[in-house]
């Protein structure tokens, strides 16, 4: 009859290097290895341990916050070595409503207006459209959106003046928010002569 010889673990399957996730939901990390019983697992948390060494091979977060965004990893270990896994990034996709902010400004016909976008938290990114009067604004010669997303009306002319908003898109959760709307008034240059 043959020797038996112990097998150090080694894994069968990394993680994926980023994964991203729904606040809310439940989460369940994985660590496929294999290699001698028994397999003893530890699971580590941005550099910090989340629990000591075990038999389970699993870690569950039963309702993601986006305050579990980090930097997973196990290390798996039996009575010949131990290895330790690639870590893997979970990111949480989320999205707040805007943080109020500016309720209306005033300019002069033919003055530049920049109108800023209100703070919003959201992972990732959210996709910024501006509206004004409930009608999506599209970019012109006079009007553009910057990167950071404020809108700049070059040359203010009457019809500028309205209610605008601004509407967000996480587009990997699909959740949308509106902005509260600021109010745009454009005042007319000609100030009427009075005679006496």
């Amino acid at each position: 009859m043959g020797k038996v010889y112990d097998v150090p673990p080694y894994f069968k399957m990394e993680p994926p290097q980023t994964q991203v996730h729904l606040e809310g939901n439940r989460l369940v990390l994985t660590c496929m290895a294999e290699g001698s019983w028994p397999l003893e697992f530890k699971w580590i948390y941005n550099g910090t341990e989340l629990t000591r060494f075990s038999l389970e091979y699993r870690y569950l977060i039963p309702s993601l916050d986006k305050l579990h965004a980090g930097h997973y990893r196990c290390i798996v270990r039996n009575r010949v070595g131990a290895i330790m896994q690639c870590s893997t990034e979970v990111q949480v996709a989320y999205m707040n409503g805007f943080v109020e902010g500016e309720r209306s400004q005033t300019v002069s016909q033919g003055e530049g207006a920049l109108i800023h976008t209100p703070r919003i938290h959201s992972f990732p990114k959210p996709q910024i459209t501006w509206f004004r009067d409930g009608r999506k604004i599209p970019s012109s010669s006079r009007i553009a959106i910057t990167l950071d997303n404020t809108l700049v009306i070059l040359s203010t002319v009457a019809p500028d003046a309205g209610r605008y908003y601004a509407q967000a898109v996480n587009d990997k959760n699909g959740e949308n928010k509106t902005s509260q709307p600021i109010t745009l008034t454009v005042e007319s240059k000609c100030k009427s002569n009075v005679f006496l």
